[in-house]
C-alpha cells in the first residue's frame, strides 16, 4: 500500500500483492502512540486497583477490630464482607498470568517478557531478528503486542477493576441503609 492507502501497480495487477507496503511516519507514529496509550492505561489500571487494595484494606481492618471488640452488627458485617470481596477483585486486576506459549504458537510476542523468557536467548535474538527483517514484519509484532495488550486490559483488569469499584460502592451503600435500619429499631 502506499500512502495514500492504494494497491501499487507498477507491475501487472496481480504482482500488487507482491510488493511489500510503504510505511509513512504517521503509521509510525501512529504505533507507538497506541502502544504508549495501551501502556499509560495498564499503569492508570494498577494504580487504581491498588488504591482500592488499601482503602478496602484499611475499611476491612477497622470493621474486623469492632467486630472482635464485641460490637457485631449486621451492618459492620456488611461492611467488612464487602470490602473483603472487593479487595479480592482488586487483587485479580493487578495478579499477573502465567501462561506457557511456544515460540511457534502463532500468539507468541516477542516483546512480552512473559512469553520471550520462556526460550532460550539465541532462539529468542533470532525470533526478534526475524522479525525484524522487513518493515511489515514490525509492524505486525507491534499491532500484535499493542493487541495482546488491550486484550489484557479489556478482558482483565479493567473488568476486575470494575467488579472491585462496583462491590466497594455497594456494600457502603448496602451497610449505609443496614446501619440506618439498626440505628432507628434502637430509637423505636
Amino acid at each position: 500500500m502506499t500512502k495514500e492507502g492504494l494497491d501499487k501497480t507498477d507491475g501487472p495487477p496481480g504482482d500488487a500483492a507482491d510488493c511489500p507496503p510503504d510505511y509513512s511516519a504517521n503509521a509510525i507514529h501512529l504505533c507507538r502512540t497506541a502502544q504508549i496509550n495501551t501502556l499509560t492505561l495498564s499503569r492508570m489500571a494498577d494504580q487504581k486497583a491498588n488504591i482500592l487494595i488499601g482503602a478496602t484494606f484499611v475499611v476491612f481492618s477497622l470493621s474486623v477490630t469492632r467486630l472482635i471488640g464485641s460490637e457485631i452488627t449486621i451492618a459492620t458485617i456488611s461492611l467488612a464482607l464487602t470490602a473483603f470481596t472487593s479487595s479480592l477483585f482488586a487483587v485479580l486486576a493487578v495478579l499477573p498470568t502465567t501462561k506457557s506459549v511456544a515460540a511457534s504458537d502463532p500468539h507468541f510476542n516477542v516483546l512480552f517478557f512473559g512469553h520471550f523468557t520462556q526460550v532460550d536467548e539465541e532462539e529468542w535474538k533470532r525470533n526478534l531478528l526475524k522479525e525484524l527483517e522487513d518493515d511489515e514484519a514490525v509492524f505486525r509484532t507491534m499491532l500484535r503486542d499493542i493487541y495482546q495488550n488491550g486484550q489484557i486490559l479489556h478482558r482483565r483488569k479493567y473488568r476486575f477493576l470494575g467488579y472491585a469499584y462496583r462491590i466497594f460502592l455497594s456494600g457502603l451503600l448496602i451497610t449505609m441503609i443496614i446501619y440506618a435500619a439498626e440505628y432507628f429499631n434502637e430509637l423505636a
